[in-house]
Protein backbone atom coordinates (compact mmCIF):
# COMPACT_ATOMS: atom_id res chain seq x y z
CA UNK A 1 0.00 0.00 0.00
CA UNK A 2 2.90 2.56 1.08
CA UNK A 3 4.53 1.54 -2.27
CA UNK A 4 1.54 2.69 -4.11
CA UNK A 5 1.52 5.54 -2.38
CA UNK A 6 5.14 6.00 -3.47
CA UNK A 7 4.47 5.60 -7.36
CA UNK A 8 1.71 7.86 -7.27
CA UNK A 9 3.74 10.88 -5.41
CA UNK A 10 6.87 10.54 -7.68
CA UNK A 11 4.47 10.42 -11.00
CA UNK A 12 3.17 13.50 -9.74
CA UNK A 13 6.44 15.00 -8.65
CA UNK A 14 7.56 14.54 -12.62
CA UNK A 15 4.74 15.66 -14.08
CA UNK A 16 5.82 19.02 -12.26
CA UNK A 17 9.44 18.81 -12.56
CA UNK A 18 8.81 18.85 -16.42
CA UNK A 19 5.92 20.88 -16.71
CA UNK A 20 7.65 23.64 -13.90
CA UNK A 21 10.15 25.60 -16.67
CA UNK A 22 7.48 26.36 -19.18
CA UNK A 23 4.88 27.17 -16.19
CA UNK A 24 7.11 29.53 -15.04
CA UNK A 25 7.88 31.84 -17.92
CA UNK A 26 4.45 32.05 -19.49
CA UNK A 27 2.30 31.71 -16.04
CA UNK A 28 2.11 31.26 -12.76
CA UNK A 29 0.50 28.23 -10.93
CA UNK A 30 -2.84 27.93 -8.87
CA UNK A 31 -4.20 26.69 -5.84
CA UNK A 32 -7.37 26.09 -5.45
CA UNK A 33 -9.94 24.73 -2.35
CA UNK A 34 -13.15 23.81 -2.07
CA UNK A 35 -16.31 21.35 -1.23
CA UNK A 36 -16.99 18.51 -3.08
CA UNK A 37 -19.81 15.84 -3.24
CA UNK A 38 -19.45 12.38 -4.27
CA UNK A 39 -21.57 10.38 -6.51
CA UNK A 40 -20.92 6.66 -5.04
CA UNK A 41 -21.25 4.40 -8.18
CA UNK A 42 -21.08 0.31 -9.56
CA UNK A 43 -20.33 -1.78 -6.33
CA UNK A 44 -19.67 0.99 -4.41
CA UNK A 45 -22.95 2.43 -4.55
CA UNK A 46 -24.45 -1.29 -3.50
CA UNK A 47 -22.47 -1.25 -0.77
CA UNK A 48 -22.89 2.58 0.52
CA UNK A 49 -26.33 4.67 0.61
CA UNK A 50 -25.41 8.61 0.39
CA UNK A 51 -23.30 11.08 -1.00
CA UNK A 52 -19.61 11.88 0.75
CA UNK A 53 -19.54 15.19 1.31
CA UNK A 54 -15.97 16.72 2.19
CA UNK A 55 -13.03 19.17 1.27
CA UNK A 56 -10.55 19.14 -1.47
CA UNK A 57 -7.43 21.10 -2.65
CA UNK A 58 -5.45 20.99 -5.75
CA UNK A 59 -2.60 22.76 -7.04
CA UNK A 60 -2.24 22.72 -10.84
CA UNK A 61 0.34 24.07 -13.57
CA UNK A 62 -0.68 25.10 -16.79
CA UNK A 63 0.81 24.06 -20.00
CA UNK A 64 2.31 26.84 -21.83
CA UNK A 65 -0.41 29.52 -23.20
CA UNK A 66 -2.99 26.21 -23.77
CA UNK A 67 -6.20 25.61 -21.74
CA UNK A 68 -4.50 22.45 -20.09
CA UNK A 69 -3.36 22.15 -16.93
CA UNK A 70 -1.86 19.71 -15.06
CA UNK A 71 -1.86 18.85 -11.24
CA UNK A 72 -2.42 17.46 -8.37
CA UNK A 73 -5.23 17.35 -5.19
CA UNK A 74 -5.82 15.96 -2.26
CA UNK A 75 -9.14 15.34 -0.85
CA UNK A 76 -11.29 14.35 2.60
CA UNK A 77 -14.74 13.32 2.32
CA UNK A 78 -17.07 12.27 5.46
CA UNK A 79 -18.65 8.95 5.27
CA UNK A 80 -20.77 9.27 8.35
CA UNK A 81 -19.95 8.90 12.11
CA UNK A 82 -21.63 7.38 15.10
CA UNK A 83 -21.84 7.54 18.43
CA UNK A 84 -22.96 4.70 21.04
CA UNK A 85 -23.34 4.61 24.71
CA UNK A 86 -21.29 1.39 25.87
CA UNK A 87 -20.45 0.06 29.07
CA UNK A 88 -16.32 0.00 30.02
CA UNK A 89 -14.38 -2.24 32.16
CA UNK A 90 -12.33 -0.42 34.14
CA UNK A 91 -10.98 -2.65 36.61
CA UNK A 92 -11.44 -5.63 39.26
CA UNK A 93 -12.27 -4.35 42.93
CA UNK A 94 -10.39 -6.59 45.80
CA UNK A 95 -13.39 -8.94 46.16
CA UNK A 96 -12.94 -9.87 42.28
CA UNK A 97 -15.90 -8.00 40.96
CA UNK A 98 -15.81 -6.38 37.53
CA UNK A 99 -16.42 -2.64 37.72
CA UNK A 100 -17.55 -0.97 34.60
CA UNK A 101 -18.28 2.93 33.90
CA UNK A 102 -20.30 4.91 30.97
CA UNK A 103 -18.70 5.28 28.21
CA UNK A 104 -19.06 6.65 24.47
CA UNK A 105 -17.83 4.89 21.31
CA UNK A 106 -17.57 7.43 18.49
CA UNK A 107 -16.95 5.65 14.85
CA UNK A 108 -15.60 7.55 12.18
CA UNK A 109 -15.60 6.62 8.45
CA UNK A 110 -13.90 8.54 5.86
CA UNK A 111 -11.95 8.82 2.61
CA UNK A 112 -8.82 10.46 1.76
CA UNK A 113 -8.25 10.78 -2.35
CA UNK A 114 -4.35 11.32 -3.46
CA UNK A 115 -5.05 12.11 -7.26
CA UNK A 116 -2.77 13.52 -10.36
CA UNK A 117 -5.05 15.19 -12.99
CA UNK A 118 -5.09 16.59 -16.39
CA UNK A 119 -7.32 19.58 -16.81
CA UNK A 120 -9.52 21.44 -19.66
CA UNK A 121 -9.73 25.26 -18.34
CA UNK A 122 -11.20 26.54 -21.67
CA UNK A 123 -11.63 30.47 -19.88
CA UNK A 124 -9.33 32.46 -17.82
CA UNK A 125 -11.57 34.73 -16.14
CA UNK A 126 -12.28 35.74 -12.63
CA UNK A 127 -14.89 32.28 -13.32
CA UNK A 128 -13.87 28.98 -14.35
CA UNK A 129 -15.61 26.03 -15.86
CA UNK A 130 -13.71 23.25 -16.12
CA UNK A 131 -13.24 19.27 -16.66
CA UNK A 132 -10.62 16.84 -15.69
CA UNK A 133 -9.29 13.31 -15.89
CA UNK A 134 -8.16 12.44 -12.76
CA UNK A 135 -6.08 8.97 -11.93
CA UNK A 136 -5.05 8.37 -7.70
CA UNK A 137 -5.82 6.82 -5.35
CA UNK A 138 -8.49 6.38 -2.49
CA UNK A 139 -7.87 5.40 0.98
CA UNK A 140 -10.94 4.49 2.65
CA UNK A 141 -10.95 4.14 6.57
CA UNK A 142 -12.35 3.35 9.54
CA UNK A 143 -11.02 4.91 13.29
CA UNK A 144 -13.48 4.80 16.63
CA UNK A 145 -12.50 5.64 20.35
CA UNK A 146 -13.88 5.26 23.41
CA UNK A 147 -14.63 8.69 25.92
CA UNK A 148 -15.16 7.44 30.16
CA UNK A 149 -17.40 9.76 31.97
CA UNK A 150 -16.82 8.84 35.63
CA UNK A 151 -16.88 10.88 39.13
CA UNK A 152 -16.73 14.56 37.16
CA UNK A 153 -13.85 13.79 34.44
CA UNK A 154 -13.66 12.78 31.11
CA UNK A 155 -10.94 10.19 29.99
CA UNK A 156 -10.43 9.38 26.22
CA UNK A 157 -8.83 5.87 25.34
CA UNK A 158 -6.60 5.57 22.40
CA UNK A 159 -8.14 6.01 19.24
CA UNK A 160 -7.72 2.98 17.08
CA UNK A 161 -7.92 2.21 13.19
CA UNK A 162 -10.69 -0.34 12.86
CA UNK A 163 -10.63 -0.73 8.98
CA UNK A 164 -8.58 0.47 5.97
CA UNK A 165 -8.45 -0.19 2.59
CA UNK A 166 -6.71 0.91 -0.40
CA UNK A 167 -7.93 1.05 -4.15
CA UNK A 168 -6.58 2.65 -7.34
CA UNK A 169 -8.76 5.39 -9.16
CA UNK A 170 -9.33 7.02 -12.34
CA UNK A 171 -12.28 9.09 -13.70
CA UNK A 172 -13.58 12.41 -14.57
CA UNK A 173 -14.88 15.71 -12.91
CA UNK A 174 -16.37 19.02 -13.88
CA UNK A 175 -16.44 22.17 -11.33
CA UNK A 176 -16.16 25.51 -11.45
CA UNK A 177 -13.89 28.02 -9.34
CA UNK A 178 -13.79 31.39 -8.72
CA UNK A 179 -10.87 33.60 -8.51
CA UNK A 180 -9.84 35.32 -4.77
CA UNK A 181 -6.81 36.59 -6.08
CA UNK A 182 -4.10 36.44 -8.63
CA UNK A 183 -3.15 32.46 -7.91
CA UNK A 184 -6.15 31.42 -5.48
CA UNK A 185 -9.24 30.05 -5.92
CA UNK A 186 -12.12 28.34 -4.36
CA UNK A 187 -14.02 25.45 -6.32
CA UNK A 188 -16.47 23.17 -6.22
CA UNK A 189 -16.44 20.12 -8.42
Amino acid sequence: MKRILQYTIAFTLAVFLVVDAQAQRRRAGSISFGGQILQPLGEFANQYDGYPAGLGGTLSIPLWRSPFEVGAGFAWNSMGSQNEDVSVFVTTDKDGDDIYADGEMRIRSAINRYQSFARFRPFTGMIQPYGDLIAGVDVFKTNHDITINSEGYTEAGNSQKNHQDLTFAVGWAAGLRVRLARNVFVEAR
